[in-house]
Formats: structure tokens, sequence, C-alpha cells
């Protein structure tokens, strides 16, 4: 599985378990009004998430854009690693 593929299955299963979906039921376009518990408190858990997962910081312009699976990847993809805590 290509490195592509495994991020975006990772970042499925994290979206799955937030908004309480099955990772098949996301796609790259679904939208953030297309899934009903994609509210603001959840958008922030994804967030933190994504970040703790990933060892990255997600600037504030990038968060506030995304509203579908593609922009989450795009901003994973460009965001910072930042030192793992040990």
């Amino acid at each position: 599985m290509s490195n592509e593929k495994n991020l975006e299955a990772t970042i499925k299963v994290i979206m799955a378990r937030i908004f309480e979906v099955r990772p098949e039921e996301i796609t790259d376009k679904t939208r953030r009004r297309e899934l009903e518990r994609w509210d603001s408190l959840s958008h922030l858990t994804l967030l933190v998430a994504l970040q703790e997962e990933f060892h990255i910081e997600i600037p504030q312009d990038q968060a506030l854009e995304m509203e579908t699976l593609e922009d989450i990847k795009r901003a994973v993809s460009c965001s910072d690693r930042i030192a793992s805590p040990n």
C-alpha cells in the first residue's frame, strides 16, 4: 500500500471514530456539513487527533480550511513535523 493510501486510511479511521461513521462512508468529497457530528467541537477534536497521530503542527489557517478529506490530507501532508515527546 502506498504512503498516500496509508495516510488516507489512517485519516479515515480517525474521522470515523470522531464523527461516529464507518470509514467507507467518507470520501475525498465528503463535506463537513454532510456529517451530522462534524461540528466545531469535533473539528477541534479532529485537529488534535491528527496532530498527535502524525506528530505535526497544522497552522490555524489550514485548520479552518479543512472541509473535506481531500483538504485534510493536504493539510497533513503540508504540515511541519514536530519532535515527538519522549
